[in-house]
């Protein structure tokens, strides 16, 4: 699988822009017209999500979803061809300059939404240091791979459930903690309200972020027609446990409002509480 991928990433870096937009459209044709890879559980969300949709709207969303992903990830997978930072707007910069200041780490708590990696780029080109807590690859080879690619704007990177004194002597040491909050945590999370569904949801960043006295910031970054558009927006930590995943589940709710199409549909995120087909 690594080598598979090298080769795929050097030749999605060297290919005309036209063989990269077919490659693309096969890639995205495969995965739902052929394969129609998790169809049934993004349908599924999207319904959850938004029940009062007529079904034309289910369908175009769950295309668009598709094929926006299948966009990011073969971006990903060329970088840093397309990494591209002049199309990175940032509104609200002012806002982590700030959370860093105070020299004690912060919190970046976020979705799997949109294009972060970019942000994640865009961030580093600023020189901040940031570390990443990512689930393991079930391939080694993908998972090296990946890993390789992010340790290009990554300072460092650490599994979920790993040694939680690595995450504080990142916290120490000013780094900006990414943690991407939004998928099902089983009897592990607390329960919150997403979309008006109880949802089981991690909580590693509300604890983290009491327990080391550090800012909370969550970040959302939505492609508008060929920029991608940032905004931070500071968590208040003021709050108990529970209150502050809601809070900042209701930003994550907030943004795939704006842009259905650009959340990762494909988790079943609400397991814990129902059953999916």
């Amino acid at each position: 699988m690594h080598f598979f991928l090298k080769a795929f990433s050097l030749l999605l870096r060297i290919a005309p822009k036209a063989i990269i937009k077919i490659t693309y459209k096969i890639i995205y044709s495969l995965l739902f017209h052929v394969l129609k890879m998790r169809r049934k559980v993004v349908l599924e969300n999207l319904k959850i999500a938004f029940p009062s949709k007529p079904d034309i709207w289910y369908y175009e969303t769950m295309k668009a979803c598709y094929k926006f992903f299948t966009n990011e990830f073969l971006d990903f997978l060329s970088y840093p061809r397309f990494f591209n930072n002049q199309k990175i707007k940032i509104e609200n910069i002012e806002v982590i300059k700030e959370a860093f200041k105070k020299e004690k780490g912060v919190i970046f708590v976020g979705a799997h939404f949109g294009a972060f990696d970019k942000l994640f780029f865009k961030l580093n080109e600023l020189k901040f240091d940031l570390t990443g807590v990512a689930y393991k690859q079930n391939s080694g080879g993908a998972d090296i791979f990946f890993k390789d690619i992010r340790k290009n704007f990554l300072k460092k990177q650490f599994y979920k459930g790993g040694d939680a004194k690595l995450l504080s002597k990142c916290l120490k040491e000013n780094n900006g903690l990414i943690l991407l909050s939004d998928q099902d945590a089983k009897k592990k999370g607390v329960v919150v309200k997403f979309f008006n569904n109880e949802s089981s949801t991690h909580s590693g960043a509300a604890i983290l972020s009491k327990r080391k006295k550090c800012p909370m910031v969550y970040f959302e970054i939505i492609k508008v027609d060929n920029y991608y558009n940032v905004k931070f927006k500071k968590i208040s930590k003021s709050l108990g446990i529970i209150d502050i995943v809601q809070a900042y589940t209701k930003e994550i709710e907030k943004s795939i409002k704006k842009a259905p199409e650009q959340y990762f549909w494909f988790h079943k995120r609400w397991k814990t509480f129902k059953k999916y087909q």
